[in-house]
């Protein structure tokens, strides 16, 4: 089975959506981290958490409270970011690096969350992305030339239109076999049954 996952590298859920994906991995399914612009209102320098929330920053305390318990409970290392960043370049490069040097995206992939979420390193510093390239292995001068040169802008817009049109309206989001979306952290037990029904019911005529 083929999972299709949306995610943006500044969402929380997204990072506790890890342990879910390992856990979809486990149960056989061959999963395509796709990027999802989440907040694309951000300005190119990032938000402090205060400015991000505002008058709301209470209930992003209590959000990100929920996130640390969450990470606990699955081993994830977790330390809340002062800083929001915009993530534009951060899933074109991403994407670029899924697309040319796909052996070192799955490194990329964790090394963008643990930046945010434990490192406290900003996404939208372009050394800072050129680092965690070059640590996954792929190139990091030809990425950074590329996606300067706006190659992989398309890319990110391409697959935010796949997203809305199977109804992705938030982060993460997992489209299983190509016919069930799975929207947000939902429990594990549910991640099970969801596959294992999936599988006791054929694909419609026609599909693989």
């Amino acid at each position: 089975m083929d999972a299709l996952l949306w995610s943006d590298y500044l969402c929380p859920w997204c990072y506790v959506g890890l342990d879910r994906s390992a856990l979809l991995r486990r149960l056989g399914v061959r999963i395509t981290a796709l990027p999802f612009e989440l907040h694309p209102e951000i300005p190119p320098e990032g938000l402090s958490l205060r400015e991000r929330w505002g008058a709301r920053y209470a209930e992003a305390d209590r959000m990100y409270r929920r996130i640390a318990q969450e990470c606990a409970a699955v081993g994830l290392e977790f330390r809340r970011p002062e800083h929001v960043p915009n993530t534009r370049r951060a899933l074109e490069t991403a994407e670029l690096v899924r697309r040319r040097w796909p052996a070192a995206f799955e490194a990329l992939d964790g090394a963008l969350f643990t930046a945010h979420f434990v490192a406290g390193r900003s996404l939208g510093d372009p050394d800072v992305l050129d680092d965690l390239v070059a640590g996954a292995g792929a190139d990091a001068f030809e990425v950074r030339r590329a996606v300067e040169a706006g190659e992989a802008g398309g890319a990110v817009d391409s697959s935010m239109a796949a997203a809305e049109r199977v109804g992705v309206t938030g982060t993460p989001a997992w489209l299983l076999d190509g016919r069930f979306l799975l929207p947000g952290v939902q429990p594990p037990d549910v991640v099970e049954r969801i596959v294992a029904r999936l599988r006791e019911r054929p694909a419609p005529a026609g599909r693989s």
